[in-house]
C-alpha cells in the first residue's frame, strides 16, 4: 500500500528538525501544488475533514475520494479523487484551501515530506523517520524564494504536524502488523478487506452501530482504541486462516458478532 503524497519529479533534500530553510507561499503561484497530484489519506485525515465539513463519513468518501485495494496486500487505501485529475475540490478561486484548518497531513507539511520505516509495530510503534525538503521540477512554486526562514521543527509545529504524525504512525503500525505478522496478503481478499472500510474510514457510522457516543468517548480516544481493536479483530481473523500468533488456537469469541466484539474491545481499551 502506498503511503506518501505523490510529488512527481520532485528533488528531495534530506533534512533534520533543527535545519533551516526558506519558504513562504506566494499569491502568484497559489494553488499550483493542489492540482494533478495524488494525495493519499489516513483514517484520521478523513475523519477530521468530514467533521469539519459536517458530513457523514460515507458521504465524504462518495463525494471527494477514490479508493482501491493493494495488489498484493489487498489493504484498502484512499485518496482525493479531484486533485488527481485536476484541481482539488477544496481549492477556492484564489487558489487557497477552503478547509485549511482541517487539511490532511501531507498537505499541511508541504514542502517537508516524511518517510517512515516501522521497526516494530507494537502498541507504541518503534520506527525510524527521514525528513525531506521537496523542490518540484514540473510545476512552478515560488515559496522557496520567499523571505521567511524556518527550522523544520518550527514549520511542522506551526502546521500541527506532530499530532498528525503520531496518529498516522499508529495507523502505519497497524498496516505493518497486518502485512508482516499476520501475512494478510495470503488471506485478506478485497471482499474481506471491504469489512475494514467502515472500521477505518467512517467512525461516525461505527459509533452509531456500536452505541458509543461522542459524550462517552472523544474523537481521538475513539480513534486510538478503534485501531487497537482492529488489530485484535485482524489477529483473530488471521488465526482462522492459519496465520498469526493465534493460529491453531480456539477463540472464546468465535460466536460473538463483529459489532459486539468491537464494542467490547473499544470499551475495554483492548
Amino acid at each position: 500500500m502506498p503511503d506518501a503524497t505523490s510529488f512527481p519529479k520532485a528533488v528531495r533534500h534530506e533534512i533534520e528538525l533543527n535545519d533551516r530553510f526558506t519558504f513562504e507561499c506566494s499569491e502568484k503561484c497559489m494553488g499550483n501544488c493542489c492540482r494533478l497530484i495524488t494525495i493519499l489519506l489516513d483514517p484520521w485525515d478523513i475523519e477530521v475533514m468530514a467533521r469539519y465539513l459536517k458530513l457523514p463519513g460515507t458521504e465524504f468518501l462518495d463525494l471527494f475520494c477514490s479508493y482501491d485495494f493493494g495488489t498484493t496486500s489487498h489493504w484498502p487505501f484512499v485518496w482525493l479523487k479531484h486533485a488527481e485529475k485536476g484541481c482539488c475540490a477544496f481549492m477556492l478561486p484564489d487558489g487557497k484551501c477552503s478547509i485549511y484548518p482541517a487539511r490532511p497531513r501531507n498537505c499541511r507539511t508541504y514542502p517537508v515530506g516524511r518517510a517512515v520505516k516501522i521497526e516494530a509495530a507494537g502498541e507504541v510503534p518503534r520506527l525510524t523517520e527521514r525528513l525531506f525538503l521537496m523542490v518540484e521540477k514540473n510545476r512552478p512554486c515560488l515559496g522557496h524564494d520567499g523571505e521567511r526562514v524556518w527550522t523544520v521543527k518550527e514549520w511542522l509545529a506551526a502546521a500541527d504536524a506532530f499530532k498528525y504524525y503520531e496518529l498516522s504512525d499508529l495507523y502505519l503500525a497497524l498496516v505493518h502488523y497486518a502485512s508482516e505478522t499476520l501475512n494478510c496478503r495470503a488471506w485478506l481478499t478485497p471482499n474481506t478487506a471491504r469489512i475494514l472500510m467502515p472500521l477505518l474510514f467512517t467512525p461516525d457510522l461505527l459509533r452509531k452501530k456500536l452505541g458509543i457516543s461522542e459524550e462517552m468517548m472523544d474523537h481521538e480516544t475513539f480513534y486510538r482504541r478503534r485501531l487497537k481493536a482492529i488489530r485484535v479483530i485482524l489477529t483473530e481473523m488471521a488465526a482462522s486462516f492459519g496465520f498469526g500468533p493465534l493460529a491453531g488456537q480456539d477463540s472464546a469469541d468465535q460466536e460473538m458478532s463483529l459489532a459486539t466484539r468491537l464494542r467490547q474491545l473499544i470499551l475495554l481499551d483492548a
